[in-house]
């Protein structure tokens, strides 16, 4: 049974696409049978495969808003072992956003029961926001892995998501771990970068991962080709970063079970796990 790995953050311009399109490139590198899910209506998955409108014949809004079985919406990629499942709610398609997040929290988690056993992973691309398709996604997801740029208010942005992740589990995904907290856009050159990420590791511990992204213009570049970057150039340090990732995910020792006294909360603007 595969593993179903919410990238989640409530806030934007984190990597959580770039995170989910990449690492998912390096897991399928390496010979795990991948899915990308992307629940984001800004559709930016799609973007990086250079998927466009006519391209795509149905997506997450139809297994949202008309019970499509989400294999009818799977499209391979030309990496092998990864398939995506791409948004497709345009820009111009506010009342299909809203019919999508309208959706019942637990379609995801319904319509991906259907295809876990065909995958070793499926990753879910969330929106920058706590509203209902994220909801969806953490009470889909087995694991979570939040991405946190290295900024100095990172850690007080973290909270009230943190307080979201905590009530799903209570209410209705007991079972969700943090598979690690991952640091991005790392630049080990600025002082307040390094400072940050001393901050982070000393407050969330063994739950942040060991590598980290950084900053790295071909990761940026992944939309403007329309593939994955380990296509156009495996050197790259970002490639590399994500294979680590890969790597650590499939031999590692991350994340908090369901049965461990992990607590989170916030005091003061800062997130403390106890």
């Amino acid at each position: 049974m595969g593993e179903i790995i919410a990238v989640a953050s409530q806030k934007g311009g984190v990597g959580k696409t770039t995170t989910v399109v990449n690492l998912g490139a390096a897991l399928a590198k390496l010979g795990k049978r991948t899915l990308i899910v992307d629940v984001d209506p800004q559709g930016s998955v799609a973007t990086s495969f250079g998927m466009g409108r006519y391209d795509i014949r149905a997506g997450t809004l139809e297994v949202f808003t008309k019970d499509l079985p989400i294999r009818e919406a799977i499209h391979k990629t030309e990496i092998e072992n990864l398939d995506v499942v791409p948004s497709n709610v345009w820009s111009d398609d506010a009342d299909k956003r809203a019919m999508m997040g309208a959706a019942a929290e637990s379609k995801l988690r319904d319509a991906l029961n259907e295809v876990r056993n065909d995958y070793d992973f499926i990753l879910i691309d969330c929106p920058p926001s706590l509203g209902n398709l994220t909801y969806n996604a953490l009470i889909a997801a087995d694991s979570l892995i939040v991405p946190v740029q290295c900024e100095y208010y990172a850690l007080k942005a973290l909270g009230r998501f943190l307080k979201v992740v905590r009530s799903v589990k209570a209410t209705h995904n007991p079972n969700l771990r943090y598979r690690g907290f991952l640091l991005t856009m790392v630049d080990l050159r600025n002082n307040l970068t390094r400072r940050v990420i001393e901050k982070i590791r000393y407050t969330l511990k063994d739950l942040v991962f060991d590598t980290m992204i950084p900053r790295n213009v071909r990761l940026a570049e992944v939309p403007f080709y329309g593939k994955p970057a380990i296509l156009f150039d495996r050197s790259a340090k970002g490639v590399a970063a994500y294979m680590r990732l890969a790597k650590e995910i499939l031999y590692g020792s991350h994340g908090v079970g369901a049965d461990s006294d992990e607590k989170t909360h916030e005091e003061g603007g800062k997130v403390k796990v106890a």
